[in-house]
């Protein structure tokens, strides 16, 4: 394999990484804004964002074969359960045994 197809492949590993991050990072903002009405319509345009750039960057890896497309969607499956686990460590963290959690 050559450098450059190591880097090629790097690449597409990363933008699966970055991609599947603000999958799950823009999650948490959208519960959040689901929770509030006023906030509903913002939730729901950055849903299909969130969609839209997921699908876009499969997309294109698929488009560029087999090896690019199979990085990328690894890099969004390892880093889902990543950033759940960075998540609920951060909750975990500031929340009391009888307290709620922040969404009521």
């Amino acid at each position: 394999m050559t450098e450059k197809a190591i880097f090629h492949s790097l690449g597409w590993l990363l933008a699966g990484l970055l991609a599947g991050s603000i999958q799950m990072g823009a999650l948490w903002i959208n519960v959040q804004f689901l929770m509030r009405p006023e906030k509903r319509p913002v939730a729901v345009a950055m849903i299909i964002g969130r969609f839209l750039l997921l699908v876009g960057v499969i997309y294109l890896a698929a488009r560029n074969g087999t090896a690019s497309f199979f990085l990328a969607s690894c890099g969004v499956l390892v880093t889902r359960p990543l950033i759940l686990r960075f998540m609920k460590t951060r909750l975990d963290s500031g929340l009391q045994s009888d307290e709620e959690g922040p969404l009521r």
